[in-house]
């Protein structure tokens, strides 16, 4: 990692921590309001009451700020594969592995909302571009395997597809998901039902 993206030593003691998550937490926050162009270090440490010096104790620049998020959100969206791919899906059918994949993921979601304004700020802004290639080829790639492992996608140009297309529509509709706990509902269970879809058809295609 470049050290102008890097954040200072990681900081060791808990108040220093909780000031750190508090800067990370501040910063989507500011994303979501006011927007990337507005977003500067003085902006950030006027809202936590902090001086400027203090942040960069921390961090020593806003990308650096912004690269540290997209670390946490790759983090978050890890885990959240690795549980599916722990499962053992070889013995199951295509219904239960696609609410474990939906459950799995919205769970992601729905625990760390206050990241998902990094997400798009991840996918457009230069300095983020490897840690957003990573993102996207870590978790294509996951999928991929998860899907040999099912015996779905084993031709070269749908293991290619199938990977990016899901992964697309799941983060299409968990991203936009309103906090209406009806219209969610909806949302999840027609997500499933396209994934289910999308699968069986690959899988018949053989």
């Amino acid at each position: 990692m470049s050290k102008i993206l890097s954040s200072r030593s990681e900081p060791i003691q808990g108040r220093a921590r909780l000031q750190r998550d508090k800067i990370l937490k501040e910063t989507c926050s500011l994303l979501k309001t006011v927007g990337l162009s507005e977003l500067t270090t003085i902006l950030v440490a006027k809202k936590l009451n902090i001086s400027v010096g203090t942040l960069y104790h921390y961090f020593p620049n806003k990308h650096a700020i912004l690269f540290a998020l997209s670390d946490l959100w790759l983090e978050n969206i890890m885990q959240a594969m690795d549980n599916i791919s722990s499962e053992d899906i070889e013995k199951m059918q295509l219904k239960p592995f696609v609410s474990l994949t939906v459950e799995s993921l919205l769970e992601a979601y729905k625990a760390n909302t206050f990241l998902l304004p990094i997400v798009p700020v991840m996918a457009t802004t230069p300095e983020l571009k490897s840690i957003y290639d990573t993102y996207l080829n870590t978790v294509h790639g996951l999928f991929m395997g998860v899907f040999e492992r099912l015996t779905i996608a084993v031709s070269d140009d749908a293991a290619l597809h199938l990977p990016v297309i899901i992964h697309q529509i799941c983060h299409t509709i968990l991203f936009n998901l309103s906090g209406d706990t009806a219209s969610d509902t909806r949302s999840i269970a027609d997500l499933k039902y396209l994934l289910l879809t999308l699968l069986e058809r690959e899988r018949l295609s053989f």
